[in-house]
């Protein structure tokens, strides 16, 4: 990339209840701009994940909307008022979610408003396809995906040309997820065994994440190489905790796993592994885990779901295998293990990959050169 554009205006938009991948996103690409000098203003519900992070991260927000269909009618008239006063000189306002991006296409189309609109779709949930929603993609100033899938989805729906719809890896924080070298310490903290290879599935506990699969190769694994330890890590979704143990103990691993909630410092929990594993069977159209794996040089075998075969450089930093496939995911991590030396040059290449590619400095980069291509574009 060159140097640093113009400084830009911008409004990113965000309303979910919840922390998920574009919860994560938006916040995300609005504090690495702001770390550019660019002036961004976060505008999103109070009471949220998303407002609670913003202001931790000292980012300006703006919680003049109530979204929601009840307060459509009302949310357009703010939008009207703050765009044409506070807001008049907002060049991109980025959307993030399909009701943040119906009510600043009315809004602009009703008004008059002058700001270039952009829509980033990192849900795995596929595009409704009504005619009022494609007449809404298709009046878009550029679209961001996470992933090749749904690049091709959105130009499928869209029929906008190739430079109109653009691929955006999120970045990763290269100081808070490193290599580290007190991994005796790090393991102690959490009560792991020190002189045994461990193998990671950092995400939260539901269907799609493919815990059973990941529990089947772990058999595999624990019978080939018997010195092994387990561990698990995130929140209680829809599995629960006794169902986790008894997929452990059908394996016959109950003894050599251990599970852990939700991890504040799950940068030191990373830095405990050998191999990390994305065992999902759906979704990941942004993988946060897989960047930190990654950013750690820990070698990663994951499936090839979402944005994951585009994250791991197959055969260099990890293993991409078929999503449901416990044998190849075993295969894997077995290989892995008996290999000290490609463990650590895949370790090493996965650390230099994340720098190289998938850094918060090339996440904001490939945004600010899109906006700008945006702002210059005549429709």
């Amino acid at each position: 990339m060159g140097e640093r554009g113009a400084d830009m205006r911008v409004a990113e938009v965000i309303n979910v209840p919840w922390w998920n991948a574009a919860a994560e996103y938006c916040i995300m690409i609005a504090d690495a701009l702001s770390k550019r000098g660019h002036d961004v203003v976060i505008l999103c519900d109070r009471d949220t994940p998303s407002y609670g992070k913003a202001i931790e991260l000292g980012l300006r927000t703006d919680t003049m909307l109530a979204f929601g269909m009840p307060h459509f009618l009302s949310d357009l008239i703010r939008i009207r008022r703050a765009f044409r006063t506070v807001y008049n000189d907002v060049q991109v306002v980025n959307v993030h979610t399909a009701h943040a991006q119906s009510l600043f296409f009315i809004a602009r189309a009703l008004f008059g408003l002058r700001y270039k609109l952009v829509r980033t779709r990192v849900d795995s949930r596929k595009i409704k396809r009504y005619p009022f929603n494609r007449f809404s993609y298709h009046n878009m100033n550029g679209i961001i995906v996470a992933n090749r899938a749904d690049r091709d989805e959105v130009r499928s729906f869209t029929g906008l040309p190739e430079p109109m719809i653009k691929i955006i890896h999120a970045g990763v924080d290269t100081v808070r997820f490193s290599q580290g070298s007190d991994d005796h310490d790090k393991r102690a903290g959490f009560h792991i065994p020190s002189d045994v290879p461990v193998i990671g599935n950092i995400a939260r506990r539901s269907p799609v994440k493919g815990h059973d699969v990941f529990f089947k190769s772990a058999q595999i694994i624990h019978n080939d190489v018997r010195d092994v330890f387990f561990v698990t890590a995130g929140v209680d979704d829809t599995v629960p905790l006794k169902d986790l143990k008894g997929m452990a103990e059908q394996a016959g691993v109950l003894e050599k796993t251990l599970f852990l909630d939700y991890v504040d410092n799950v940068d030191d929990l990373i830095g405990c592994l050998d191999v990390g594993i994305v065992s999902s069977v759906g979704s990941e159209n942004h993988s946060r885990i897989t960047l930190e794996y990654l950013a750690c040089g820990v070698p990663v075998v994951g499936t090839d779901i979402g944005d994951i075969p585009e994250l791991i450089d197959d055969r260099k930093t990890g293993f991409v295998v078929k999503a449901g496939d416990f044998v190849a995911m075993a295969d894997a991590v077995i290989r892995l293990l008996k290999d000290r030396e490609l463990r650590e040059v895949f370790g090493y290449n996965a650390r230099r990959l994340v720098e190289e590619r998938f850094s918060m400095r090339a996440f904001a980069e490939a945004t600010e050169v899109f906006y700008l291509e945006v702002i210059g574009r005549k429709r």
